[in-house]
């Protein structure tokens, strides 16, 4: 008797142990997540002159959105009839810029020493490329006017 009721406790012991799996693993999964701060803590040097709305898209170009817990809707950029990006890189302007930026397929529209500002179309693959450059201080999407 003794034994049939060891079997039952063993028995009923295993079946809870199995219920309660799910729970442990979605506690684990839960605690695996990324949280916002998170993926900005952990951009390259690179990626932290870059506009997140402009990362974010990159993310998006890649198939790494998701993982790294950054939005997954379509990220509204200016772009032209090649697909790239319309930006606004601060930077000092120079010829080595300004060629630098026709060498990875950008048109430049406009540039200000003054403000140390080109405004380009650049591929959305090349945005973090050109941030690598020393010169680069930030590289975000071209401001839009607004009329009320």
């Amino acid at each position: 008797m003794k034994l049939r009721l060891a079997h039952r406790s063993w028995v009923v012991c295993c079946a809870l142990s199995i219920a309660c799996l799910p729970a442990v693993f979605l506690m684990d999964s839960a605690s695996a997540e990324i949280n916002p701060n998170q993926e900005k803590d952990q951009r390259t040097p690179e990626q932290q002159k870059i506009d997140s709305q402009l990362l974010y898209a990159i993310y998006q170009m890649r198939g790494e959105a998701e993982a790294k817990g950054v939005p997954t809707e379509p990220i509204p950029l200016e772009k032209d009839a090649k697909g790239r990006v319309l930006v606004d890189i601060r930077v000092p302007v120079t010829r080595k810029v300004l060629t630098r930026i026709e060498k990875l397929g950008g048109t430049v529209l406009s540039s200000s020493d003054k403000y140390q500002s080109i405004i380009a179309y650049l591929p959305l693959g090349k945005v973090e490329p050109l941030a690598r450059s020393r010169e680069v201080k930030f590289i975000a999407p071209k401001a839009q006017a607004m009329t009320n």
